[in-house]
């Protein structure tokens, strides 16, 4: 079905795409991309309202992501709730939820064996990976077995809270908290918790400054 929405809107708008109308160029894609979300809108588990900055997103296990109202998803945007693994027989029950005002940016992904969950008005931005679950162990017996057929395990939650700022190219690990209103500065891979109220950098990501009344 997107298949064939995104060959017709490539039919309606390649006339235009060459010609100094490009105000009515933008005026289709914007049209595409209101159809497009009213289309995976009952897909979801939940969906208040869902803003599209393109129509070039990679969603699976759809059934298991709850969305809030005027959650915004961009270009490449990779969002997986996993609920088997053939490779190992595994079997999974996966919550995803993204509050109300939460903005996915540009080749962003999160994946979910488990649950992840990021408070109102957090704002990811582009590049961004949030994971709730490993690929194997450490051990070596692990270690020997061809990556791809080890084990997916999760290690816990991933619970990022309100109005939370998370720069480009941050990583956060399994079982990590974030409180809100934290900032985490660019590049940074959190491995640990972070309180409410500070700013972290760093690989790993090291709070640096905790704000206080």
């Amino acid at each position: 079905m997107k298949k064939i929405i995104l060959a017709l809107f490539d039919v309606l708008t390649w006339p235009f795409a060459k010609l100094p109308l490009r105000s009515l160029n933008l005026k289709f894609e914007h049209l595409f991309r209101l159809i497009y979300a009213s289309y995976l809108k009952p897909q979801f588990k939940h969906c208040t309202r869902l803003i599209l900055g393109s129509t070039r997103l990679h969603l699976a296990g759809m059934q298991y992501m709850e969305l809030g109202e005027d959650v915004e998803l961009y270009f490449d945007a990779r969002l997986e709730c996993i609920d088997s693994f053939a490779n190992t027989g595994q079997r999974f029950t996966p919550r995803l939820v993204l509050h109300d005002k939460v903005v996915i940016a540009s080749l962003c992904r999160i994946g979910c064996i488990n649950h992840v969950e990021i408070g109102e008005w957090t704002t990811m931005g582009s590049k961004c990976y949030i994971t709730d679950h490993t690929h194997g162990g450490t051990t070596r017996e692990e270690l020997e077995k061809p990556p791809r057929m080890r084990e997916l395990v999760s290690r816990g939650p991933v619970i990022i809270g309100k109005h939370v700022h998370i720069g480009e190219g941050v990583s956060i690990m399994p079982g990590v908290t974030i409180g809100d209103y934290a900032l985490i500065g660019a590049g940074s891979v959190v491995t640990r918790d972070i309180p409410a109220y500070s700013i972290a950098v760093g690989s790993p990501a090291k709070v640096i400054k905790t704000l206080t009344e």
